[in-house]
């Protein structure tokens, strides 16, 4: 517990952290836009595609940020040269990846569920009455809200994963950007199914399914939750292996 909380302090203290909750209200600003937009054109048109919960218009931006969150979490340290001092200060070495993600993990999760509830009002509000809005009464609605908090989580190990293997901020913000948009890039270049299933693979898809959203991806909730643990086991386990195995 002296370790995590330890790690509580070092997260809290850093500016970046809160650079990047702000940089979060980001993807608020553009589902609002976005329900601004098909609002109007309804409007005209009495017609369009539905805003629903408003949260796939933005639905890429909260991973990366709180991917980057876990990012720099650790990748200062090592820029600093302060991770050796951390390292000798720790009985076993390993044990500071599992409390460092639990740190990133616990604030990736709450700020990321503050900011879906913030992200769907704000749709809402934009909405108004018309009937292409998404009320919590609606099928999934709700649980497609509260599966981002923990998708949010997943990227932030994930990020947190990545710094940890290759020790540099730059070159862990642009694998964590590759890792998180790759799949849709390489679908593609697919023949069906494999394009569904290569989409389905990323975090924002992963969660929705989690939410048994119709229509979401290839795979039902069960086979999402795997996924999902998938990438924060492989995530530990290399940042576990990476700094126990070579020199800080």
């Amino acid at each position: 517990m002296n370790v995590v909380a330890s790690e509580w302090v070092k997260l809290r203290s850093l500016r970046s952290t809160y650079y990047v909750l702000a940089s979060t209200l980001s993807a608020v600003a553009l589902t609002g836009f976005a329900a601004l937009s098909i609002s109007r054109y309804h409007d005209i048109h009495a017609g369009g595609e539905p805003v629903g919960t408003g949260l796939g218009f933005s639905a890429d931006i909260p991973p990366v940020l709180f991917g980057m969150l876990g990012v720099l979490a650790i990748s200062g340290e090592y820029g600093t040269g302060m991770i050796r001092l951390t390292l000798t200060t720790i009985r076993r070495p390993w044990t500071l990846i599992p409390a460092k993600a639990a740190v990133v993990a616990a604030v990736a999760a709450i700020a990321g569920q503050v900011l879906a509830f913030a992200t769907y009002f704000t749709a809402q509000a934009v909405v108004g009455g018309r009937p292409i809005g998404a009320s919590f009464a609606e099928p999934a609605a709700l649980s497609e809200v509260l599966a981002t908090g923990a998708g949010c989580a997943v990227a932030a190990v994930t990020g947190l994963g990545l710094a940890t293997v290759l020790r540099s901020t730059s070159g862990a913000l642009v694998a964590l950007v590759a890792l998180l948009l790759s799949p849709t890039v390489i679908e593609r270049f697919l023949p069906a199914p494999w394009n569904d299933w290569s989409s389905s693979l990323t975090i924002p898809a992963l969660t929705r399914q989690l939410a048994g959203v119709p229509d979401a991806g290839a795979f039902g909730p069960l086979p999402a939750v795997a996924i999902l643990t998938s990438y924060v086991v492989i995530s530990l386990l290399a940042a576990a292996f990476a700094i126990t195995r070579r020199d800080a």
